[in-house]
């Protein structure tokens, strides 16, 4: 059976775990922070982290002042509702930032809260009934499901600038494709045989848009305009039938995961986050980015 934790030697080797599992599990988090936050973005992110920080320093904070129970029920609490969020940041890392401090940190939180849920449970069971004992229990699990669920709802599996890119690189892909359905609108439904020199032309005059340039520094892709056949000679200049416009993360995995494609009429972002050219076979992005 569990010791009561009013009760001798045992009771100060438990309060010594919990309080020793619930600071390093701090300590973990504010190394996971500051590397992870950008300098500019750290006191906001502090803010923003507080619910976190906090009940890990009450923890050991009111087991040594008696309030056992209150410490024990942030315990189970923290440890639950962190725990999975806990395995989400390690595969994060584990896919795009591997250093080795970072990964040990994150291990070793994970680990701690286990040892606070286990320990906390083992020495709550025991403890006799008080009233209203029950609903502060369940205002502690409620306030860690709170902090669990607003980690699903901010938490992105692959990193922001990632995301930023893609995003930029499918508003260029819109963009684009409406100028040159708009240009063709004006020349009988042909499309120009350039837009923005993203795409070789034997004429510059003949190109659409030729203030327009390929974006790759800013969103770190590369993008490709194809004119379809047929084709005919329209005022001195090529002009096609249909188009496609592709783009292709500039590295693969580091500036973009997936490559995007854009046809005339349809105008439909096909996408695939295979390390190749998207086709008019795969699917239409809608939905946001999900990794393999």
């Amino acid at each position: 059976m569990a010791p009561d934790l009013d009760e001798g030697v045992s009771a100060l080797c438990y309060r010594a775990l919990l309080a020793f599992a619930s600071t390093v599990s701090l300590a973990s988090i504010v190394i996971t922070f500051w590397l992870w936050f950008p300098k500019e973005d750290r006191p906001l992110g502090a803010l923003v982290l507080l619910p976190v920080f906090i009940p890990y320093a009450l923890i050991p904070l009111r087991l040594y002042r008696r309030r056992l129970r209150a410490g024990l029920n942030f315990a189970i609490a923290m440890g639950g509702a962190l725990f999975v969020p806990g395995i989400m940041l390690l595969r994060y890392a584990l896919r795009w930032d591997r250093r080795w401090w970072l990964l040990g940190s994150l291990v070793l939180a994970l680990s701690m809260q286990l040892l606070l849920v286990v320990l906390a449970a083992k020495a709550y069971i025991p403890l006799p009934r008080q009233p209203h004992s029950r609903l502060k229990f369940l205002v502690s699990m409620a306030y860690g499901f709170f902090l669990f669920g607003s980690f699903w709802l901010f938490y992105r599996p692959v990193p922001l600038r990632i995301e930023e890119n893609e995003s930029a690189a499918m508003r260029y892909l819109e963009t684009s494709a409406l100028s040159a359905e708009f240009d063709a609108h004006e020349h009988g439904g042909l499309y120009a045989e350039s837009i923005g020199g993203l795409a070789p032309n034997s004429n510059p005059e003949c190109a659409l848009g030729p203030d327009r340039k390929n974006p790759l520094s800013e969103a770190g892709y590369v993008f490709e305009y194809r004119g379809i056949q047929p084709s005919r000679k329209s005022q001195n200049c090529t002009r096609f039938g249909g188009f496609t416009i592709t783009a292709r993360p500039a590295v693969y995995g580091q500036t973009g995961i997936r490559s995007f494609r854009i046809k005339n009429r349809n105008l439909a972002i096909h996408f695939t986050s295979e390390n190749r050219p998207a086709n008019d076979w795969d699917p239409e992005t809608r939905l946001r980015h999900l990794p393999n």
